[in-house]
């Protein structure tokens, strides 16, 4: 009976996904509770889960940037969320007789520190070194009305799509609008690019928003032959689930920016 279990259990292990067991810790003091705290835990942990998979790389500021900005449990989820183009979590379970919370010892400072196995699938890889490029912001922190420059240098003949992402609830756009190919944000419309490109783009801060800051993504998608994407996604997950279906060959890079009201 146990033989048969275990092959039952390995049967229904994705092909090609990776179980992995991370540790997660959130610490604080006292300005979260318990249960939120160990949610951010769990947060991070599945975070670590993708990058020690996949070996993810995604730009430093969009690491650095969001904690002080959205909130650390809001940080966390949207970080997740971006290395999901990359792959995804089928399934997850938290080895709950190695939670440990409490004070650490001689401090005020509070912790949760969670454990989780989990069954890492990448999607298809860009295994081509000659196929990449790079993206460069004239800067990281913006106020409405000011410019954001874009400066984007292809190794090699791609097509290349903007796709910017608003973490909170707005009002003018879809939380994922295209903004390139597109003719509302630039006149810029041929999305083949063969050369270094510079694009600019009006910066402003979103309506009935009452935080002093807000931090905004934008996605870049490169792929080796056109593909039919959406204007715009209500969600992130739609733009990850459309990425996952391809199998053209495509490079990615996420980078954020920071807007003062």
């Amino acid at each position: 009976m146990k033989k048969i279990l275990l092959l039952l259990i390995f049967l229904i292990v994705p092909a090609n996904a990776d179980l992995v067991t991370v540790s997660g810790k959130h610490k604080h003091i006292g300005d979260y509770s318990p249960i939120d705290s160990c949610n951010i835990a769990i947060e991070k942990a599945k975070k670590k889960a993708m990058m020690q998979t996949l070996g993810q790389t995604i730009s430093t500021d969009v690491i650095s940037n969001c904690s002080e900005v959205d909130g650390e449990y809001n940080c966390e989820r949207n970080q997740f969320s971006l290395f999901r183009l990359n792959g995804d979590i089928t399934s997850w379970e938290e080895d709950k007789s190695k939670r440990s919370e409490g004070k650490e010892i001689g401090s005020a400072i509070r912790y949760c520190e969670v454990f989780i196995t989990a069954n890492v699938v990448p999607v298809k890889q860009n295994l081509d070194p000659t196929f990449h490029f790079n993206v460069k912001f004239n800067e990281k922190t913006f106020r409405s009305g000011e410019i954001l420059e874009i400066d984007i240098t292809p190794s090699k003949k791609m097509y290349m799509s903007i796709f910017q992402w608003l973490p909170y609830r707005g009002k003018k756009f879809n939380k994922v609008t295209k903004i390139f190919p597109n003719k509302q944000f630039n006149k810029t419309v041929n999305n083949l690019i063969i050369d270094n490109i510079s694009l600019r783009y009006e910066i402003y801060f979103p309506e009935n928003i009452k935080k002093e800051k807000v931090t905004e993504y934008l996605v870049f998608i490169a792929s080796e032959s056109q593909i039919p994407w959406l204007p715009g996604y209500t969600e992130i997950e739609g733009l990850i689930s459309q990425s996952h279906k391809s199998k053209i060959l495509m490079e990615k890079h996420t980078s954020a920016y920071i807007i003062i009201k």
